[in-house]
C-alpha cells in the first residue's frame, strides 16, 4: 500500500470523453480503491469536459456503479452533454461557483443504405430515452423522461445551459463549491456553504429501477 497521501490524489475526467478516457478512469478508480485504508472513504471525481461518446460515458457510469465507496462528483470548469450525466451520477454532486453545465438530448448521425439508417435512427432514439431517463432520475425530476424532454423543448430544444445555482435548483448537483474531505472517525465534507457532519452512505444501486 502506498502512503496515505495517495488517498487524496485527484481523479479527473477531462477533455472529450472517449474509450481511452473511460479506460483511464476505470484504471484510476480501481487503483484508488485498492490503496485507500478506509472502505467508506469517498472518492472525489472532478469533471471538466465538453462531453463525448455515449458508449464511453456508459463505461464510466458502469465503473461508478461497481465501486462501493461513496463517489463525490465535482464540476470544475464545465460538464456538458455526456459529462453532465456523469456529474449527475455521483452520490454527492458539486459545482464550482464559476463553472457551468449543459445538457441536451443525444445527438448522432447515420450513413449507409436505407434499412441501416432506419436501424441506426431507432437505436439513437433508444439511447436518447435511456440516458435522458437516467439523468431525470438522478435529478429527481417528477415525470421522468417526459418532464425532462418538455424542459428542453421549452428552452429551444437543444443546448440547455445552467450556472451553478441553476444546476443546484435543477437537481443535477447538490451543492455549490468544491469538497474538502477530511479523514476522521467519520468523513466530514465541507464547502463554503455546507457541512456534512455524518458519513455519506452509498446507495445500493445508483441506477434506480
Amino acid at each position: 500500500m502506498s502512503d496515505n497521501n495517495s488517498i487524496f490524489d485527484e481523479i479527473w475526467i477531462k477533455g472529450v470523453i472517449d474509450d481511452e478516457v473511460a479506460f483511464k478512469f476505470r484504471e484510476q478508480m480501481i487503483k484508488k480503491v485498492r490503496e485507500i485504508p478506509y472502505p467508506n472513504h469517498p472518492l472525489v471525481v472532478y469533471v471538466n469536459s465538453p462531453g463525448g461518446c455515449a458508449d464511453a460515458m456508459a463505461s464510466i457510469i458502469e465503473t461508478m456503479d461497481e465501486i462501493q465507496n461513496p463517489i463525490y462528483t465535482v464540476c470544475a470548469g464545465k460538464a456538458m452533454s455526456a459529462a453532465a450525466i456523469i456529474l449527475s451520477h455521483g452520490d454527492v454532486r458539486f459545482c464550482g461557483q464559476h463553472s457551468r453545465i449543459m445538457i441536451h438530448e443525444v445527438s448522432a448521425g447515420t450513413i449507409g443504405n436505407v434499412q441501416d439508417m432506419k436501424n441506426d435512427t431507432k437505436e439513437i432514439d433508444r439511447l436518447n430515452k435511456h440516458f435522458m431517463t437516467l439523468l431525470a432520475r438522478n435529478c429527481n425530476l417528477k415525470g421522468g423522461y417526459k418532464a425532462l424532454y418538455k424542459i428542453l423543448q421549452d428552452n429551444g430544444g437543444r443546448e440547455f445551459y445552467l450556472d451553478a445555482e441553476a444546476a443546484r435548483k435543477f437537481g443535477i448537483v447538490d451543492e455549490i463549491g468544491t469538497p474538502n474531505v477530511e479523514a476522521a472517525f467519520v468523513f466530514v465534507t465541507t464547502t463554503h456553504r455546507v457541512v456534512f457532519p455524518k458519513e455519506v452512505k452509498v446507495k445500493e444501486s445508483r441506477t434506480k429501477e
